[in-house]
């Protein structure tokens, strides 16, 4: 379930928007006053090894009120959700949480989810992962499943429904 379902659920677009707004503007302001852009977020970023995100500098648009561009920018979908920028940050500013925000604006304003983010989506609310376990092959083209590497099984939701109704209630509450 994504932001623009919650119309269903009787809030309005107008409401979540504001909502939205809200939580942007609670955070730049707290921002402005906390951040003093050190680095060390980025410095433990581990989309910033991959994809070059740097949480500083997300947080310096902020700061500046530049929401409206990094909405429609592509970077704010490559953090990985990972938290370290919240755990590094000697201030204890937490990017990840300004990229929730810009993420579930740009979902109420219509914004196309990029196609690799909304497989995971539909990957992790039909089995319970991001992708289903998966063996892998030796050198010697023998395929090897986890239990011959004496692994334990992956746990998955016992029951499919409940896991996407709690999911989709914690959607609603991080707005």
């Amino acid at each position: 379930m994504s932001i623009v379902d919650l119309t269903s659920m009787g809030e309005s677009q107008a409401e979540i928007k504001k909502e939205i707004n809200k939580r942007l503007t609670k955070l730049q302001g707290e921002i402005s006053e906390y951040c003093f852009q050190c680095a060390k977020c980025t410095s433990g970023c581990e989309a910033h090894k991959l994809l070059e995100l740097e949480p500083h500098k997300i947080v310096a648009l902020l700061k500046r009120g530049l929401i409206d561009e990094m909405i429609n920018s592509d970077v704010i979908w490559t953090c990985m959700s990972c938290f370290k920028c919240r755990e590094r940050c000697p201030q204890k500013v937490a990017p990840v949480e300004i990229l929730f925000a810009l993420k579930n604006m740009a979902v109420a304003s219509g914004k196309q989810i990029p196609g690799k983010y909304t497989a995971m989506l539909q990957s992790i609310l039909s089995i319970g992962l991001i992708q289903d376990v998966q063996s892998i092959t030796d050198c010697n083209n023998k395929a090897i499943k986890r239990d011959d590497l004496g692994l334990p099984a992956v746990s998955k939701p016992i029951d499919a429904a409940k896991f996407q109704t709690v999911l989709s209630k914690l959607a609603v509450e991080k707005i």
